[in-house]
């Protein structure tokens, strides 16, 4: 997979999310069914969930599966997916001054060649940093590495593997860092890929979505990991440059919370994403869910993305919000499954608002393969 080219670069760099956008030039087609509840609010004693993508650990002989909650992270477990009778916290926040002293909450997890549980975390620092508003706390973010030794019941943190190339600085925006991944192994199985959401906005870009790599081998070595930057993977994780793969391509509008999967039946990587468009408040049209097509994972054309739902993908109070969709496929050839997601029909922190719970729906993803 040789991808070290300018061009290439440029083209993950510019692409372009209009009003209006067609299913893939090769027939791609992803569909929707009804939404129903997993886990309503404060179920098995959970607020504010999902607040990250789902990280599977295991199906069988029963389902556990990690999930942020509030500023923490919990294992749900149950006789199988979507049927969760048990939640126990197994990771909070750090210490005062410590890079995840605000939050910690765990968004993907790979069985590394050791037998070891690897699950990566978003982390915040909230320290001296702005509200980002509705009575969220402000945050400088990274993304974090903890391991687990019994299939997700303790965990050991190893500290960070990504971070931002800017500095924190609490007299600016309320959001800083990089942080919000999604991490899982290429299908050769030598890499493990990431995607995270920049909301640095360094040279005039805005909120949008990059990726980094380790080689599996080494997937415990904090400093192993490379951001992807001008055609290659040449920068270091903590303090490097990057390049976006997934941009909104306009002002005032933000590409986020991705989550990547392979489809072998198709012989391609499906990111599902959010975007946000600020100005259009309550009333969304280009903001909601979205799914792109890639044949490498780092190049995502234009003629191969769609908008799935259109739904305000940013909390604010007494408003719908959808958030963090997480595709997970059924057995068999990976076009068919459930996408799991954080949703309130009005969000707030007092009644008559809630927090988001967790929900899904069933998803098909139509098409041949090439």
């Amino acid at each position: 997979m040789t991808l070290n080219t300018t061009s290439r670069a440029v083209c993950a760099a510019a692409l372009l999310l209009p009003a209006a956008l067609h299913a893939a030039a090769e027939a791609r087609r992803v569909e929707l069914g009804p939404q129903e509840t997993v886990l309503a609010d404060n179920a098995l004693g959970l607020r504010y969930f999902p607040d990250e993508r789902l990280a599977m650990v295991r199906t069988k002989p029963d389902c556990r599966v990690l999930v942020a909650a509030g500023i923490a992270s919990f294992l749900l477990e149950g006789p199988e997916l979507g049927q969760f009778t048990k939640a126990t916290k197994v990771l909070e926040k750090g210490q005062a001054g410590a890079f995840d002293n605000g939050y910690a909450g765990i968004t993907a997890a790979v069985r590394a060649p050791s037998g070891e549980l690897l699950a990566f975390y978003h982390a915040e620092d909230q320290e001296g940093m702005k509200t980002v508003g509705n009575g969220i706390p402000g945050f400088y973010c990274s993304v974090a590495l903890a391991v687990s030794q019994d299939d997700g019941r303790t965990f050991e943190k190893r500290g960070q593997i990504l971070s931002g190339q800017l500095p924190k600085d609490p007299r600016g925006r309320g959001d800083q860092g990089v942080g919000e991944p999604w991490v899982f192994a290429e299908p050769q199985g030598k890499f493990l890929y990431a995607y995270y959401t920049s909301h640095e906005r360094v040279d005039g870009r805005g909120v949008q979505i990059c990726m980094a790599r380790c080689p599996l081998a080494d997937a415990a070595q904090p400093g192993a990991w490379k951001k992807f930057y001008a055609g290659g993977f040449t920068e270091a994780g903590l303090g490097g440059k990057d390049t976006p793969v997934m941009t909104s391509g306009q002002q005032r509008t933000d590409a986020l919370f991705p989550h990547v999967v392979f489809l072998p039946a198709l012989r391609q990587f499906m990111m599902t994403f959010c975007l946000n468009v600020w100005r259009e408040g309550s009333r969304p049209e280009q903001s909601g869910f979205y799914a792109a097509f890639s044949d490498d994972g780092i190049y995502w054309p234009r003629e191969r993305q769609q908008q799935l739902w259109k739904v305000p993908v940013i909390a604010a109070l007494g408003r719908e919000v959808a958030w963090h969709p997480t595709f997970i496929a059924d057995a068999g050839n990976g076009m068919r499954g459930w996408l799991y997601y954080g949703y309130s029909e009005s969000w707030g922190h007092q009644p008559p608002n809630k927090p988001h719970y967790l929900v899904r729906r069933p998803i098909t993803i139509a098409g041949k393969a090439p």
